[in-house]
C-alpha cells in the first residue's frame, strides 16, 4: 500500500504543516516539506532521497506516526535507524551512512529499498525509541549565531557579566560556547580559545557587519533548564546524541566528541523539569550584578501551548524585579532561523530580529 501526494503539489513552509498531527496525509506533506525544503540547504542528500521513499510509504508513515506530538517524526524516525547503525546492526544500509566504518560510497538515490527492509525487520526496535525519545540535539554550530547575540546582550548591559540561563540544552553542550574558537568568513573573524579542539566556522552575509566581540564576554553563573537532560556519561544516551546528527555530517561527529570531552572535564548544571516551572527559580538565583541572558536554539517549537505560555510569563514576571534579556533561535518556516531579542523590562517586553541565519549555523546575516 503507498500513499500518494496530490499532483502538482509544491513544498510549503514548515508553518503552514501540521507536523503535530499523525493522518498518514498530513505526515507525507510533512515528509515532502522536510526532504525538498529542509534537506538541501543542510546538504543532506541521503534524507532527501529517502523522504521521496517515505512520503509515499504506509508503512513507514505508519511507524514515523508513533512520534510524540511535540517532536518532528522525520528526525526520530532518520534517528531511530542510525542509532541501531551506530550501535552496531550488521546491514547493507551501512554502505550509505559516511560516519559509519566504510560507509558513505553508496549513491543516495539507491537506498531507499535497503532502508525500507532494514525498518520492517527492526520495526520493534524502532518504534520503540520512536515512542519514547526526544530530537534533543546539541548543534554546536549554532553557538556561531549566540556569540554576536551574547556580544550584543553584554554591550546592552554596559558590560556587565552575563548570568546565562539555556531552555531545552540537551547535554550542556552549547553551554560551553565560550570554550570554542570561532572563525567567520574563513578567519577574517576570530574570537575564543585558540586551544580549543571545537572549532566552529562561518560565513557572514548582508550588509551588517557583527556587533563588536570583545576578547571576553564574561560569565558569573550559567544554568540549564530540561525535560530530560542528557549524561554525557552514559554511553547509551551519547550514541543517541550521535544518531541526532544527519550522517553525512561527518565534521559535527568530531566536534560533538570534542565537545563532550570538555563537558566531562567540566560539567554543565541543569536543572531537570518543564522550563515553565523551573525558571522562575532559576531566575531567582541568578546573581545580583550580573545581567540575565536566557536564550536557546530550536526548542520552544517542541513546547506544548501551555509550556510555552508559562515560560515567556516566567521571564515577564521576573523582569519587574530586574532586566531579563532572551535570546532565541527558531525556524521561521522557510530556508532560514530567526535570532530573536526579547527585550523583558518592567514586565514589558520589546521583541527585536537580530539575525537570520542558516539552521545549524553555517551563514549568518546580521540585521541588529
Amino acid at each position: 500500500m503507498r500513499i500518494n501526494l496530490e499532483n502538482g503539489y509544491t513544498p510549503r513552509m514548515a508553518a503552514t504543516l501540521a507536523y503535530s498531527q499523525r493522518d498518514p496525509v498530513e505526515l507525507a506533506r510533512f515528509f515532502h516539506w522536510f526532504g525538498e525544503v529542509e534537506c538541501p540547504q543542510l546538504e543532506a542528500h541521503l534524507y532527501r532521497a529517502l523522504c521521496r521513499g517515505i512520503r509515499e510509504d504506509a508503512d513507514l508513515l505508519a511507524m514515523a506516526a508513533l512520534a510524540p506530538a511535540t517532536q518532528p517524526p522525520p528526525n526520530l524516525l532518520f534517528a531511530a535507524v542510525h542509532y541501531l547503525l551506530l550501535g552496531g546492526a550488521e546491514s547493507k544500509l551501512r554502505a550509505w551512512y559516511p560516519a559509519l566504518p566504510g560507509g558513505g560510497q553508496a549513491d543516495p538515490d539507491s537506498a531507499f529499498p535497503v532502508f525500507r527492509e532494514f525498518c520492517l525487520e527492526h520495526r520493534g526496535e524502532i518504534e520503540a525509541l520512536i515512542r519514547t525519545r526526544l530530537t534533543q540535539t546539541n548543534v554546536l554550530q549554532r553557538c556561531s549565531a549566540l556569540l554576536p547575540a551574547f556580544a550584543h546582550a553584554h554591550a546592552g548591559a554596559k558590560g556587565a557579566p552575563l548570568a546565562l540561563i539555556e531552555i531545552g540544552p540537551s547535554a550542556g553542550l552549547n553551554m560551553q560556547w565560550d570554550r570554542f574558537r570561532y572563525e567567520y568568513d574563513g578567519g577574517a573573524i576570530r574570537w575564543g580559545d585558540p586551544s580549543s579542539a571545537v572549532l566552529v566556522e562561518c560565513e557572514t552575509r548582508g550588509s551588517v557587519a557583527l556587533p563588536a566581540l570583545p576578547a571576553q564576554i564574561p560569565v558569573a553563573w550559567r544554568r540549564g533548564v530540561d525535560i530530560h537532560p542528557v549524561d554525557v556519561n552514559d554511553p547509551d544516551a551519547v550514541r543517541w546524541l550521535r544518531a541526532l546528527i544527519w550522517p553525512e555530517h561527518v565534521a559535527r561527529h568530531e566536534r560533538l566528541a570534542h565537545a563532550i570531552e570538555i563537558a566531562l572535564r567540566e560539567p554543565p548544571e541543569i536543572a531537570e523539569g518543564s522550563a515553565a516551572d523551573v525558571l522562575p527559580d532559576l531566575l531567582r538565583a541568578a546573581p545580583t550584578g550580573a545581567a540575565v541572558c536566557v536564550y536557546g536554539t530550536h526548542t520552544l517549537y517542541q513546547f506544548p501551548k501551555d509550556a510555552l505560555r508559562g515560560t515567556l510569563e516566567a521571564m515577564q514576571t521576573a523582569s519587574r524585579e530586574r532586566p531579563v534579556d532572551f535570546v532565541s533561535m527558531e525556524g521561521t518556516g522557510d530556508r532560514c532561523s530567526e535570532i530573536k531579542h526579547t527585550a523583558y523590562r518592567g514586565g514589558e517586553r520589546e521583541v527585536s530580529v537580530l539575525a537570520r541565519a542558516n539552521p545549524h549555523g553555517r551563514w549568518l546575516e546580521w540585521l541588529a
